[in-house]
């Protein structure tokens, strides 16, 4: 039974960590792909390399997207954008 309990603690946490990132990217305008990419970072902890096998793009094309969300999202490091996205969730 703590099996059961703990996957679904698992997928509440998701669901709830999926809204936040759904909330962030509306309220800084991300695209489809911008919001993906967060997701992952967020979610996953997957790194550029990880980003890009998953999406099928270049490790360039990644870093592309992760700076226009900093840009988007007004910061300029990694750890700011996740403490942003924490942020607005509360």
């Amino acid at each position: 039974m703590p099996h059961v309990q703990e996957n679904s603690v698992r997928i509440i946490h998701h669901k709830g960590v999926h809204s936040v990132i759904t909330q962030f990217a509306a309220i800084h305008q991300l695209t489809n792909r911008e919001s993906e990419i967060i997701g992952l970072i967020a979610m996953n902890g997957y790194s550029n390399k990880e980003i890009a096998d998953h999406c099928n793009i270049s490790e360039k094309t990644v870093k592309v997207h992760i700076d226009k969300i900093m840009v988007k999202a007004g910061t300029r490091s990694m750890r700011k954008l996740l403490a942003t996205i924490i942020c607005n969730s509360v």
